[in-house]
């Protein structure tokens, strides 16, 4: 038995360049963006009651932003949907005023939103959360966002203009809180790439306990044999667990060409992100076929 051997190879840091290998095989960033935005999640809490949000233009043509509150949910698979107004109990939208509420941005130019939060006297302990949606508006004499050619039909050509939004979480954390976060099921699984080749990946399923949500990204780790070095062969990032859930399960992709043979040994961990970076809120070893 060789994991008390995996176990401290595991601690090891990976480096920067491991990181960006492994990210670029398991999927491609977009050539083009209309507008980029940092950072893509927002944490306000009683010592820190201003935040800010950045939003850029990189492309060469003048865009224009409206922004306003949305409300959305995270189901127990991963999923965000959007809530209808009032359907929130957790809403920071009385308590979180934000300006400016449109923008006009010029090729290469970058804006501030700010976020100022004023919690109400008798604001009880625990997170809440609204999302800001940042959705584009046309401009006079000019294109609404993305072309999409849908072809060409009996001489005429067909073309939609895709109008896009994007969402950011905003949370406020109130009082003394926290978050536990435990490894609850790993099962293996085949996972389509691209729609296309099944691949082997994991259904990961986390348990949360506490008055606070967590924030962080599921890193795998494998040992084929005791003679084997540990391998990075799995990173997903912006894993959010909010603190309405007290479990989520998520399918995690490998990278490509990864094998999980039984009697290999894997390990997962959830380490923290943003505000938790630097915290491990759980792992956990396993021998596959055990």
């Amino acid at each position: 038995m060789y994991l008390k051997r995996l176990l401290p190879n595991f601690s090891r840091p990976f480096s920067s360049a491991s990181i960006v290998a492994l990210l670029s095989g398991i999927f491609m960033l977009p050539a083009h963006a209309d507008i980029l935005i940092s950072p893509q999640r927002v944490v306000l809490n009683d010592t820190n009651r201003q935040g800010i949000i950045s939003l850029h233009n990189p492309g060469k043509v003048t865009r224009a932003y409206s922004l306003k509150w949305v409300e959305r949910r995270l189901t127990e698979d991963g999923q965000l949907i959007f809530l209808k107004e009032g359907e929130n109990p957790s809403s920071i939208t009385s308590m979180v005023r934000y300006s400016p509420r449109r923008v006009v941005l010029e090729p290469g130019q970058t804006q501030t939103v700010r976020l100022d939060y004023r919690p109400p006297a008798d604001l009880k302990s625990g997170e809440y959360r609204s999302h800001l949606r940042i959705g584009m508006e046309p401009l006079p004499n000019q294109s609404n966002g993305g072309d999409i050619n849908l072809g060409d039909q009996a001489g005429m050509s067909f073309r939609l203009e895709a109008l896009m939004s994007f969402t950011v979480p905003v949370f406020v954390r109130h009082g003394e809180g926290a978050a536990t976060v435990k490894i609850s099921a790993v099962e293996p699984t085949m996972i389509k790439r691209d729609g296309s080749t099944s691949e082997p990946g994991l259904i990961v399923t986390l348990t949360r306990a506490g008055e606070f949500g967590a924030y962080g990204r599921l890193v795998v780790y494998q040992q084929m044999n005791a003679n084997s070095p540990v391998e990075l062969i799995g990173l997903t990032e912006g894993v959010s667990i909010y603190a309405e859930l007290s479990s989520l399960k998520r399918e995690l992709l490998l990278k490509p060409g990864t094998q999980l043979p039984p009697g290999s040994w894997v390990r997962i961990a959830y380490e923290g992100e943003g505000s938790e970076r630097g915290q491990v809120f759980a792992e956990r070893a396993f021998q596959i076929g055990k």
